[in-house]
């Protein structure tokens, strides 16, 4: 498997928050020949499942990575041009002059009108943009209201790294695919069922419900986390090219985390401890708290541009994070 290639194909699969099903299908096509059954649930959940042939009771291991991105949604038009708000959260002071895909059929491509510097006020170049005072210029063409919008943005190479869109969270399902193709199935001693999860960016939804419908014994879930750059905190990031995180705090069961720790390094494994005081942000504290509660972990994968149209990673974080879960569910 190329991951870079499979990124790739994942990230150009539009999904906007409770819209996830173009990227669900791409999702469950590449699941396919990887696991022993592939279907979905009422929200949107891709689910897939491995199962162990060994003979007795068995755990059950979830593996989870949310498939929505976010993206826009028409709310109006006015003199030709749409109304819009975002679906999760986007920075307004990026949406200026940023392309759309609106997802009609056929799609119709449009841009955020902005005014040049040439005929702004005094003041105005540095006054930060607020949503509900942008529109996107599609062209004149009449689009219905509630229909959703992806960033226009096709992945590519840049140098040793990748960039591109909603590589939160495909980049997390990439590794899950790497993983289970480097996994020997028939030496599994837990039936391993994957999460393509829904609504992530909507508070975690499809979580919930996956973590009610599936019943696992145990869940980890992948996600990005923030990259350091030259003007981000060094509280709360981390490098680029430094390995899979394995994320210490409240959402996280202190002995899986212990256990993760352990196998990256006897495996020599790069990796690094990211530190969550509250909630991490993720799915986890859905699976964490459902039902009767399930043993969950964290990994994330660092990212650059978080929500953006240019998402920036190195993909040998992904690989990182694909050796990590392999080894430990071999282990299990």
């Amino acid at each position: 498997m190329d991951i870079k290639e499979t990124l790739f194909s994942l990230s150009r699969a539009p999904g906007p928050m409770g819209f996830e099903s173009a990227a669900a299908q791409k999702a469950a096509e590449l699941l396919r020949p990887l696991a022993d059954e592939v279907g979905a649930d009422r929200l949107g959940n891709v689910t897939a499942w491995i199962r162990s042939k060994k003979a007795g009771a068995k755990p059950v291991v979830l593996l989870d990575a949310h498939l929505d991105e976010v993206g826009v949604m028409v709310t109006g038009e006015k003199d030709g041009f749409l109304s819009f708000r975002t679906l999760g959260g986007v920075d307004p002071r990026i949406l200026p002059a940023c392309p759309f895909v609106l997802l009609t059929d056929p799609v119709t491509p449009a841009v955020v009108a902005c005014l040049p510097p040439h005929v702004l006020k005094d003041g105005e170049s540095d006054k930060a943009h607020k949503t509900e005072d942008l529109y996107l210029d599609a062209g004149g063409v009449s689009v219905p209201v509630g229909t959703p919008g992806v960033f226009a943005a096709q992945p590519f190479a840049m140098g040793s790294l990748a960039v591109g869109k909603a590589f939160d969270n495909r980049a997390s399902f990439t590794a899950i695919l790497r993983a289970l193709e480097q996994l020997d199935r028939e030496t599994l001693n837990a039936d391993v069922v994957v999460c393509g999860s829904a609504l992530e960016e909507f508070g975690g939804k499809g979580a919930l419900t996956a973590g009610y419908g599936v019943r696992p014994d145990i869940a980890v879930v992948i996600d990005v986390t923030h990259a350091s750059t030259p003007d981000a905190p060094a509280l709360g990031t981390v490098k680029l090219g430094g390995g899979v995180c394995i994320n210490r705090g409240p959402d996280c069961n202190r002995a899986l985390t212990q256990q993760l720790i352990e196998i990256a390094k006897a495996k020599d494994i790069p990796h690094q401890i990211e530190v969550s005081c509250g909630m991490s942000g993720t799915n986890a504290t859905e699976y964490q708290t459902v039902r009767e509660g399930v043993c969950t972990a964290v990994l994330s994968i660092p990212l650059r541009y978080m929500h953006t149209p240019s998402e920036t990673l190195n993909t040998e974080d992904i690989e990182a994070c694909a050796r990590l879960l392999k080894e430990w569910v071999a282990a299990l």
